[in-house]
């Protein structure tokens, strides 16, 4: 129950409304409980008929009766007054009158009143609970995306995206019917069996020692049940998370999937893993589905031995008033209904428990990358990057994916990385914003070391163009202008004429404010790219990032992209990913990299009179379009 009341730490801040609902559930059983009760105890006042009354000539000496009539103190009739008893004369100092007719007529005001007020406490406690659920949710939901964005690049490497998405919404949302379930009952369920019992032990105390029988057996049913319960959902949530996942990363190559006519195949991968969603979920029904017959079973054997011992009193005349009893039996009968709730609720925060459970492993899991607490602002770029002695491995067991690389980039440089796929060209440039530390040696910018410095501050002063431009399903204004506030329409339409995307845009529908859809997709590669270009060019770093930013196009539209890249590079420092090493000719500086380490460093043309592997890759590219060309 620990991660329970982590969840509920969320109430905190909710404690005001919280203590509103609390007292509105005390009025509601107050009224409830009390209208049964007044109207169970004068029943029999108002439809008995009155006693033929004796004179004093009809009673004969010597009798009982007369005896009776034989002064008693008040003192010796207060002490032989049962609990009940006394309730009963309180109630009837308010309710019974000598007229029955004007008793009848007080109750029936009461009952209007009390149930009146009843369903309004109601009403109200459900507005105020419901607005609890919502704030608590949504709080609960904004802490899990918060702490998302607050976790390393390793984190995304190693989960799925599907786990990420079902975490954040489905886990989240069963979370939210645990809480509405607790916010409903939590409260209402508890104290409706505390005020059926007392009222139970005011009718009898005896008879009500017996049901003390039911609450460890109740509370032995609930705590087995519900510990199933919790690890099934557990188990459930995962194989949500799994089947979302093959969703969204069926969508996202529903094109490849068409291309090469694997339908089937795919709907036959979805229907293996929704069915073994569906069969986790029978599962846990039919556990959760047990748990209200059997409590209610064993309810009835001891409303069974109740009626039997407080019955067979009734009839022998040793204990209760016929009347008494059947108040009893109501209440006992009404006990039941919230015992049910109770075991319900457990179910239901055992599931959301499970959900739970996921969402607290995710909320500990405590981001690698994360600024000391004397890191430095960075404003200003002067001097150079320097990478000394540095080597980087994504997991402990594995070989480094960069092994002793030494290098120094001087500010307005453009330094260009080559190699074979897998060489660490694109692990290198990850470095540098920190998206990952180095395992040993250092990078540092200026002289100071990347840790020492705020991430925030160090990534402002970096702009990143990739192969895969990335566009959100928004408009075209605001995938321009993202990650830079406040931006003129004009800032934005002199980024887009140097990105040459101001062209197309004006074409568009609405212009800036033309929506491109999910990743862009109301776009073609070359204006999605050139649209990622004009957000750099708008943000005007000091270094530049291009990961093979024109890999993916073609020839035209590579000419209008490596145009803008041009004017984009103007007086940065840039770092480039070459796929195509005709557009790193005039670099001031070419890394070659193989399995990791820098085999080769210098200008074009330095490096093609080594006749070592540049050379090599750009003899293999050149013949190649060459034989285009022909």
């Amino acid at each position: 129950m620990k991660n329970y009341f982590r969840f509920l730490a969320f109430l905190k801040p909710q404690k005001y409304w919280i203590f509103s609902a609390f007292i509105l559930t005390v009025l509601y059983i107050l009224f409830n409980s009390s209208a049964l009760y007044i109207t169970g105890t004068f029943v029999k006042t108002i439809f008995t008929p009155a006693p033929v009354a004796q004179t004093e000539a009809q009673i004969p000496e010597g009798t009982s009766a007369q005896a009776e009539q034989s002064p008693v103190s008040v003192d010796d009739l207060i002490p032989k007054l049962s609990l009940k008893d006394k309730v009963k004369n309180v109630v009837a100092s308010y309710v019974e009158s000598d007229d029955k007719t004007e008793t009848l007529k007080r109750i029936c005001i009461i009952l209007l009143v009390t149930f009146t007020l009843k369903n309004f406490m109601a009403y109200g406690k459900r507005v105020i609970t419901g607005l609890i659920e919502f704030r608590v949710v949504n709080d609960i939901r904004e802490t899990v995306y918060n702490h998302i964005h607050q976790l390393s690049m390793s984190f995304f490497d190693n989960t799925k995206s599907g786990e990420i998405t079902s975490i954040t919404f489905n886990d989240v949302g069963s979370i939210k019917n645990m809480l509405r379930m607790s916010f409903e009952k939590i409260f209402l369920v508890p104290l409706e069996i505390i005020a059926y019992l007392s009222w139970l032990v005011i009718l009898s105390w005896k008879l009500t020692l017996y049901i003390f029988i039911i609450i460890p057996l109740i509370a032995i049913v609930i705590t087995q049940i519900g510990s199933s319960i919790r690890r099934k959902s557990k188990r459930i949530f995962a194989q949500v998370a799994e089947v979302l996942n093959l969703l969204t990363e069926n969508l996202s190559a529903i094109r490849i999937v068409k291309a090469f006519a694997t339908e089937n195949y795919e709907i036959a991968r979805f229907k293996k893993e929704n069915e073994k969603y569906y069969k986790l979920s029978l599962r846990q029904r039919k556990l959760s589905s047990l748990t209200s017959p059997l409590n209610e079973a064993i309810g009835a054997y001891i409303a069974v031995l109740l009626l039997w011992f407080g019955g067979r009193e009734v009839v022998q005349g040793q204990g209760l008033e016929a009347d008494d009893f059947m108040q009893y039996i109501i209440f006992l009968f009404m006990m039941f209904a919230p015992l049910r709730e109770l075991s319900g609720l457990n179910n239901t925060i055992q599931i959301g428990l499970g959900a739970g459970d996921r969402i607290i492993k995710l909320l500990d899991t405590k981001p690698q990358i994360f600024d000391k607490p004397d890191a430095r602002e960075i404003t200003t770029f002067e001097d150079g990057i320097a990478l000394k002695n540095m080597v980087f491995t994504y997991k402990k067991d594995l070989a480094p994916a960069l092994d002793n690389i030494n290098l120094s980039i001087q500010k307005g440089q453009m330094v260009a990385f080559v190699g074979h796929s897998g060489a660490g060209k694109t692990t290198l440039v990850n470095l540098i914003p920190r998206f990952y530390d180095v395992t040993s040696g250092s990078i540092s910018i200026d002289g100071i070391d990347l840790r020492d410095l705020k991430m925030q501050s160090l990534r402002r002063m970096m702009g990143i163009v990739t192969q895969e431009s990335i566009l959100f399903n928004d408009t075209v204004r605001v995938n321009i202008s993202y990650g830079v506030e406040n931006a003129s329409e004009g800032a934005i339409i002199k980024a887009a004429k140097i990105a040459n995307a101001w062209e197309f845009i004006e074409t568009l529908e609405n212009g800036l404010d033309t929506v491109v859809g999910e990743r862009g997709v109301m776009l073609s590669g070359g204006q999605r790219q050139r649209l990622s270009i004009a957000r750099a060019i708008l943000k005007n770093p000091p270094i530049l990032i291009l990961d093979e930013a024109t890999s993916a196009l073609d020839t035209e539209s590579e000419k209008l992209v490596q145009a803008a890249l041009n004017s984009l590079m103007e007086n940065r420092t840039v770092l480039v990913i070459a796929h195509r090493l005709s557009t790193i000719i005039k670099a001031d500086k070419i890394i070659v990299l193989k399995d990791g380490r820098i085999v080769e460093t210098g200008k074009h043309d330095e490096l093609l009179a080594k006749g070592g592997v540049y050379s090599r890759l750009y003899e293999l590219q050149f013949a190649g379009e060459i034989e285009m060309n022909e």
